[in-house]
């Protein structure tokens, strides 16, 4: 099997509350490092597509060399590496400044991942992965596409703060992709209004998935995630638990691209299974805030010992849940809903959870 990560690996210079600095590669090294693990004893390939300057390419080079991690996918530009400040402000809240954009991909550049089952995209900006490249993929790939939207919510000042900004081209996006992935503040730009009751974001999740994709994943830090999916002509919605207790935290730079590599793994080994999928990416996300390196993740086994031991209970009253048909975990989204959720633009104009998107690409059955 053959996974496509595309967007910027970028280069990091970090300072905690102590003053202490600290440079690394993040953003899609992050993910590839996570997915090489999980990939390790196969013949699976992981492919990244990203541009670096020549004076980083050589560390990058050797940084993710790893058997299953293709790297012919990195382009030498000029400029071409992103860099980002990232000032922590405690081990939750943090200020980023963008000191240089990668140059965007291209669409030839897409043709490297049009053979992939599965593709991650990870942009940090707007324009590191074009719209019409995405278009290009979903027409000449059955790819399942999944989309972190954090670069489409995330806009630069003249001097490089990034700060959050509604995604005002969400809905062409959304008919190019199967799965859209967002932290609980981003989901408010993904929106366009504030939502703060679970109830409001499971509305809104279960309205993404109603416009066509497979499924909506939103994360809440160190709480259970949520995810809402397609199964025939039913939406269904979850709360799953996070993985605590693993470690002290120690940096949670790179947890959500190791959590997005551990979805789309899962969700491609166990034929679209959306709560799985959520199980292995909060375990891999908890993981990453344990150490500070890039591409230190346990081996498969460790992994696999981890989830035994924190999914166990919740595993056992998941089946039984199912069994039961109580539903009591698992929530089917039915007509008259008492909260709407919409998606405003800047011209007035919305959609809801009625908007007739959906499309038909198959292998949109998961279970549960």
């Amino acid at each position: 099997m053959r996974f496509g990560i595309a967007g910027p690996i970028s280069k990091d210079h970090i300072i905690v509350p102590i003053g202490e600095k600290m440079g690394k590669y993040g953003a899609v090294a992050y993910s590839a490092s996570a997915m090489a693990k999980l990939l390790e004893g196969s013949t699976d390939q992981v492919i990244c597509l990203s541009h670096l300057s020549a004076a980083d390419f050589e560390a990058v080079s050797t940084l993710l060399r790893h058997p299953n991690i293709n790297l012919s996918g990195l382009r030498i530009l000029n400029n071409g590496t992103t860099e980002i400040e990232l000032a922590y402000i405690d081990e939750k809240e943090r200020r980023s400044r963008q000191i240089n954009v990668m140059p965007p991909l291209t669409l030839a550049e897409m043709d490297l991942l049009s053979e992939c089952e599965a593709v991650l995209l990870m942009p940090l900006n707007e324009t590191d992965i074009p719209l019409e490249c995405v278009q290009k993929l979903r027409n000449s790939s059955n790819a399942v596409i999944f989309l972190d939207a954090h670069g489409l919510v995330t806009g630069l000042s003249k001097t490089g703060e990034r700060f959050r900004k509604t995604w005002t081209g969400a809905r062409e996006w959304f008919t190019c992709i199967d799965i859209l992935k967002m932290n609980e503040n981003e989901a408010s730009w993904v929106a366009g209004q504030p939502m703060e009751k679970y109830e409001e974001f499971a509305q809104f999740a279960a309205s993404i998935v109603e416009f066509g994709l497979n499924a909506c994943w939103i994360t809440f830090g160190d709480q259970s995630s949520l995810i809402s999916w397609r199964r025939e002509n039913h939406i269904f919605w979850t709360s799953v638990p996070v993985v605590k207790g693993i470690g002290p935290v120690l940096e949670t730079t790179g947890c959500g691209d190791a959590s997005s590599a551990g979805f789309i793994n899962t969700y491609m080994k166990t034929y679209h299974n959306p709560v799985a999928s959520v199980i292995l990416g909060n375990t891999m996300g908890s993981l990453k805030a344990t150490f500070q390196e890039t591409n230190t993740f346990p081996s498969r086994p460790e992994i696999r010992g981890v989830i035994g031991y924190h999914y166990r209970e919740y595993l056992h009253t998941l089946l039984d849940d199912f069994l039961s048909r109580s539903q009591l975990i698992v929530h089917e989204m039915k007509g008259g809903r008492d909260i709407e959720s919409f998606m405003y633009y800047p011209d007035g104009s919305s959609f809801g959870p009625g908007a007739n998107h959906a499309r038909d690409r198959g292998g949109q059955g998961t279970s549960t």
